[in-house]
């Protein structure tokens, strides 16, 4: 089953911003300052990489398979193995509150938060569900549908659970 997955207000600022002043700003001191062109442009280009990179690895859906739950990024999918989730959590509270990492299309990669640390494949601050793993990682997903999305994989692990024994 797929579920897509929406950026929230504070994503959709930061992105709106980090585009203006890292794209529209250098371009506007280009033309107006010719003797530093080529610093601009290099400022310009540098940024626009990094845009790049965070649009590519923002998660896109999430799809939740009989075996394993597919991360959906427009280059590289992350792959989770049902069987390793030992607890599905509905998180109420925005981790990221003392935190200015990420926002740039989403937040994605590990971040410290007051759970401890946490890898975040997310596009919002709200609609968190926490899948904890075997090993003790723990990883943050944003479904749009997250009470159906956590019954779903919930449904699945105990499948899995019943089938492996």
């Amino acid at each position: 089953m797929t579920f897509t997955t929406s950026s929230d207000k504070i994503v959709r600022k930061k992105t709106a911003g980090a585009f203006v002043l890292f794209t529209i700003l250098p371009l506007f001191n280009l033309f107006h300052s010719s003797d530093r062109w080529i610093w601009y442009l290099g400022f310009f280009l540098f940024f626009m990489l990094i845009l790049l990179y965070t649009y590519l690895h923002r998660p896109s859906q999430y799809q939740v398979d009989n075996d394993k739950i597919a991360i959906r990024r427009p280059i590289g999918n992350v792959e989770i193995a049902i069987q390793d989730i030992v607890r599905v959590d509905r998180i109420h509270h925005d981790l990221l509150k003392n935190s200015n990492r990420g926002g740039a299309f989403g937040y994605f990669g590990n971040f410290d938060t007051d759970l401890g640390r946490i890898r975040f494949y997310a596009t919002r601050r709200d609609r968190l569900v926490m899948l904890t793993k075997k090993d003790k990682i723990k990883i943050i997903l944003t479904p749009d549908h997250e009470e159906e999305f956590i019954q779903n994989v919930e449904t699945r692990a105990s499948s899995q659970q019943v089938h492996g024994q």
